[in-house]
């Protein structure tokens, strides 16, 4: 688990601590984000492979499924009323904020849920701080397609440090396509019914699959990436031969794997020259090339036509 644990030393301006003040317990509220907890009122960057084109506007979120949390929930659409984030309306929904980016287009789009409610017990959130680092999120949006994140970080905040920055950092717009997830976290004080921190869970776009097909298509609307078959590839594709590029907007990457840097983008119809042997790495068929403008990198094998 990647959780980091942030303890603030700054002044916190006095209007913050009206602004982000939250009780767990009770149905009024005294501060921006939303109450989560016992009781409750009810600029463009490279992708895994080739998010280099005209980028989504996203689709309203209608559902999210968190595998390694048993989540499976519906999603509502919920916004800011006298400049507080309303709750979620009970123990096992998810709020989507309509300030926030729709699901699937570039920026943030903001999430909150319970971890625990009031004569319920656990609830929907109970287990999401403890997912790890590429920990699968999806989120399906209103026509039936499902957007897949990765799990990026986790981070506790303790709310009565909260800077007017962080909160920004937060809920605030992002250069690539995100989810963020908020809810409570640590200690619980019974004395003030309220949680003293928040959980802030932060994922990453990495694939989308449209209503009613098997394919995956990799951020952008690229071919079937699914099948990857062996290491040594299609049979077709060999060291020292030549393939076209079958997409636009492919990224070449500096090793074999999705982490790497990008080198360059190529895009169809472009001749690459093979220069070695493929490599599987990430659930793809890589393989070594020099592209036209004589770059060298790591393409996934599905882009390739021999």
């Amino acid at each position: 688990m990647i959780r980091r644990i942030k303890q603030w030393w700054l002044p916190v301006m006095a209007t913050l601590v009206v602004v982000m003040g939250m009780s767990a317990g009770v149905a009024a509220h005294t501060g921006g984000l939303p109450n989560w907890g016992s009781g409750g009122t009810g600029g463009l960057k490279a992708g895994p492979l080739g998010l280099n084109q005209t980028p989504s506007t996203g689709e309203l979120p209608v559902a999210m499924q968190i595998p390694d949390a048993s989540v499976d929930a519906e999603v509502e659409t919920r916004g800011v009323v006298d400049g507080i984030m309303q709750d979620p309306t009970g123990p096992w929904v998810i709020s989507w904020y309509d300030f926030s980016a729709k699901v699937g287009a570039i920026g943030n789009s903001v999430y909150s849920g319970h971890v625990d409610y009031w004569d319920v017990g656990p609830a929907v959130l109970r287990d999401v701080a403890k997912l790890s680092e590429g920990a699968q999120i999806d989120v399906v949006g209103e026509d039936g397609t499902i957007y897949t994140y990765a799990v990026e970080y986790i981070e506790r905040i303790a709310t009565a440090d909260l800077t007017q920055e962080d909160f920004d950092n937060i809920v605030g717009p992002t250069d690539y396509a995100a989810i963020t997830i908020i809810t409570c976290g640590g200690d619980f004080d019974y004395d003030r019914g309220e949680y003293l921190q928040r959980d802030i869970i932060r994922a990453r776009l990495v694939s989308t699959e449209p209503a009613g097909s098997s394919s995956t298509v990799e951020e952008t609307g690229t071919a079937d990436a699914g099948d990857t078959g062996d290491t040594a590839g299609s049979g077709e594709l060999a060291s020292g031969g030549t393939a076209t590029v079958t997409e636009d907007g492919v990224n070449v990457r500096s090793e074999a794997t999705t982490s790497s840097s990008v080198v360059t983008a190529v895009s169809a119809g472009d001749v690459v020259t093979i220069t070695g042997d493929s490599q599987e790495a990430d659930g793809y068929v890589w393989w070594p090339i020099t592209t036209p403008d004589g770059s060298n990198g790591w393409i996934v094998e599905d882009f390739l036509q021999p």
